[in-house]
């Protein structure tokens, strides 16, 4: 007699109905299995860290622009809390020249030796350059 050997899941475990090879329960196993082992996924994962820590700190010095730091105690400040400036979501590119580096809404400009945090203010998109070139 002819007998299928019985195979599991490789995401859950679970015994596996159906073809002989069938690897997965269904698609969210598969997806899930995929995800795990998948150095990309890891890297994803790191850099999202990153940026999540970086947005908190800017969020953190904008606050804390009572004490009237510097710009260049602002950049130092950051770097001793271990912001990663290498890593930043998108910049933008302001009127005057400037470019405003930024983590989701949180940002940095850069001045002379520091930083400026980005302001919070309504305002702000009025200084930035239009999106597309003039025709």
């Amino acid at each position: 007699m002819f007998r299928i050997k019985a195979q599991k899941c490789k995401a859950c475990g679970d015994p596996l109905q159906g073809r002989s090879d069938k690897l997965f329960c269904d698609d969210r196993c598969r997806v899930q299995h995929h995800r795990n082992s998948s150095e990309l996924h890891a890297m994803r994962i790191g850099v999202d860290q990153i940026l999540r820590r970086n947005r908190a700190l800017l969020a953190d010095v904008r606050s804390k622009m009572h004490r009237q730091f510097t710009s260049l105690d602002c950049a130092y400040w950051l770097r001793r809390k271990g912001f990663n400036f290498d890593f930043h979501t998108h910049i933008l590119h302001l009127a005057d020249g400037r470019m405003a580096f930024m983590c989701y809404e949180e940002g940095y400009l850069l001045d002379g030796n520091g930083i400026v945090p980005w302001p919070t203010s309504s305002n702000h998109p009025k200084i930035l350059l239009s999106a597309g070139p003039s025709a």
